[in-house]
């Protein structure tokens, strides 16, 4: 007896779905992702703007639904311009159109099992490529080791911003840098081959989590692309999640009692909760100023033994001061022991010194067995201090003004201004 035949409208929603996830899916895969991949290709030949018309045309369609003006492409600068946003809008609304004509015109539910096998092959080379250009660029340490050259050396830390942050702690350990490339490549690697695509696939996906994690939390400018890219690696596992979970979650007895278990669970689950809350309470602790003598501090003048010293180059010449005191009054952040004062000299070394404030006076301390430097500090209002002492035999005297640093405004940007390639970012 033949089955039924599923009811037409039922037919159209599934088909619909089916053609919609092609359509979009496969669309975003191959004029996006792999249309970025190309271009990076293409441009170590010297060759450009390729893909830059089909992007543009869906962009300007994603514009005029946003009401906003197209943006000039541009793929060398990141994944999150404003064009490539637009870009996504457009296609999308132009696949889901396009699918649900085509559910409309073929109403015999056709088998699209093909059509997303297909798909599943172009996915697993994009990936693997992808994997493999930026694990080459880390396994021979490029993609980062810019940031070792002189132009980014004097850049402060607390005027770093998240983006050259993290490039520059990459830079700073090169076997780091080839490890986590070298992991980018074998999953590229195991990519290419069908018996070791799942292994490729959740290797990438490992990577990938801690790339996307990285790209959003330090301002890079690829987060779309990264997401992407995980979202391709996860499924291409999907085949795999049965068996996946038959490990994860086997079907034993063997396990004990119940009421055992449940008595580990809520042991291990009251320790990590009370761990937890003294982490919450430390990291308050470290985040909260006790005194508003805490900050970074720039002269605005100084002198030593009278004289105006802000441009000597010997003696102890204080451009800035970073003071630390975090906590409360009553209980400083870990003790005493985050309690410190950092100075600069003209020439941009610094030297720290251990604190404690005593009477309205700082003492420093520059080792164990070094007498303590007094000094005495006022503040006319919470963005101006006074220091005044002998250090080395010599009386000094500063007027400090409180200094932003540029970190302290980052933020999280999806949508990533133009770029000025004409200089260093720093």
């Amino acid at each position: 007896m033949d089955s039924p035949r599923p009811a037409p409208h039922a037919t159209a929603r599934s088909t619909f779905a089916g053609m919609a996830g092609l359509t979009v899916g496969g669309g975003l895969l191959v004029l996006f992702v792999d249309g970025i991949l190309l271009s990076q290709l293409l441009a170590r030949l010297s060759i450009s703007g390729v893909v830059d018309p089909v992007w543009s045309f869906f962009a300007t369609i994603g514009a005029a639904l946003t009401g906003t003006g197209p943006v000039d492409v541009d793929a060398a600068t990141g994944s999150d311009m404003a064009w490539a946003w637009q870009f996504h809008l457009g296609w999308i609304v132009v696949a889901l159109a396009g699918s649900a004509v085509w559910a409309m015109l073929d109403r015999d539910h056709p088998d699209l099992r093909g059509a997303y096998r297909a798909l599943s092959g172009i996915a697993a080379i994009s990936l693997a490529v992808a994997m493999l250009i930026y694990g080459l660029a880390k396994a021979v340490p490029i993609q980062m080791g810019y940031m070792n050259l002189p132009a980014h050396q004097l850049q402060s830390v607390g005027d770093t911003g998240g983006f050259s942050m993290l490039w520059g702690s990459m830079a700073a350990s090169t076997p780091y840098t080839v490890i986590t490339g070298m992991i980018e490549v074998a999953s590229g690697i195991l990519l290419l081959f069908r018996r070791t695509r799942p292994a490729g696939a959740m290797l990438a996906i490992v990577a990938l989590t801690q790339i996307v994690l990285l790209n959003l939390f330090y301002d890079v400018p690829v987060k779309l692309l990264s997401l992407e890219l995980l979202l391709t690696a996860v499924a291409l596992t999907t085949p795999s999640w049965p068996a996946l979970l038959r490990i994860i979650l086997p079907r034993s007895t063997s396990g004990g009692p119940l009421w055992a278990r449940a008595a580990v669970v809520t042991a291990v689950l009251a320790v990590m909760a009370a761990v937890g809350a003294q982490n919450v309470d430390r990291w308050r602790s470290m985040d909260t100023p006790r005194s508003p003598l805490d900050g970074t501090w720039r002269a605005t003048s100084f002198t030593v033994d009278g004289a105006p010293a802000l441009a000597a180059s010997s003696g102890p010449v204080w451009t800035a001061v970073a003071i630390t005191l975090r906590g409360t009054p009553g209980r400083p952040a870990q003790g005493s022991a985050q309690d410190s004062v950092v100075t600069q000299r003209p020439d941009g070394t610094v030297q720290p010194f251990g604190l404690t404030v005593s009477d309205g006076a700082l003492l420093l301390r520059s080792g164990a067995g070094a007498a303590p430097v007094r000094l005495a500090a006022s503040q006319r209002s919470p963005d101006s201090l006074s220091l005044s002492g002998d250090v080395d035999g010599r009386r000094i005297e500063g007027t400090y003004q409180r200094r932003a640093m540029a970190r302290e405004s980052t933020e999280i940007r999806l949508v990533q201004p133009p770029v000025d390639r004409s200089r260093p970012r720093v």
